[in-house]
C-alpha cells in the first residue's frame, strides 16, 4: 500500500510553491542579474618548453606506429577472410576481360572512321 501512495506521488507533477507565485509582475524564484553567477575567462594557454614539445613528438611518432601496426594487423585478417579463386576461375575471368576489351576497341574503331568518313564527305 505504501509502495502506490509513493509511486502516485511521483507520477503527480509538482505543485508551485507560493514563493514562486508572481510578485509585482516579477517572479520571486528568477534570480536578478546580480545573483547570477559570473563566467570566469579562460586562462591563457602559455606555449610549451621546446623540452616538453619534444617528448610529445616522440610519442605522437609511436602512436602513430602503433596506429599503423594495428591497421596491418586488421588487414591481414581481413585478407585471411577472403574467398580467393582458385586457378582456373581466374584464367577464366581473364580470358573475359581480354575478349570483352578487343570487342569495344574494334567497336571504337568502326565508328571512329565511320564518323571521319561522314565529316570529310560534308566538308569536302
Amino acid at each position: 500500500m505504501k509502495e502506490n501512495q509513493r509511486s502516485k506521488k511521483r507520477r503527480n507533477p509538482k505543485k508551485k510553491s507560493p514563493a514562486s507565485k508572481k510578485k509585482g509582475g516579477v517572479y520571486s524564484d528568477v534570480k536578478s542579474p546580480q545573483e547570477r553567477p559570473v563566467k570566469q575567462k579562460s586562462v591563457r594557454n602559455i606555449p610549451k618548453k621546446a623540452t616538453e614539445r619534444k617528448g610529445e613528438e616522440d610519442r605522437s611518432i609511436l602512436k602513430y606506429i602503433s596506429k599503423a601496426r594495428q591497421f596491418l594487423r586488421e588487414s591481414r585478417m581481413e585478407l585471411k577472410k577472403v574467398k580467393w579463386p582458385s586457378r582456373k576461375e581466374l584464367l577464366a575471368s581473364t580470358a573475359v576481360v581480354i575478349v570483352l576489351t578487343l570487342l569495344m576497341a574494334c567497336f571504337f574503331c568502326l565508328v571512329d572512321f565511320g564518323l571521319i568518313k561522314i565529316i570529310k564527305s560534308i566538308a569536302g
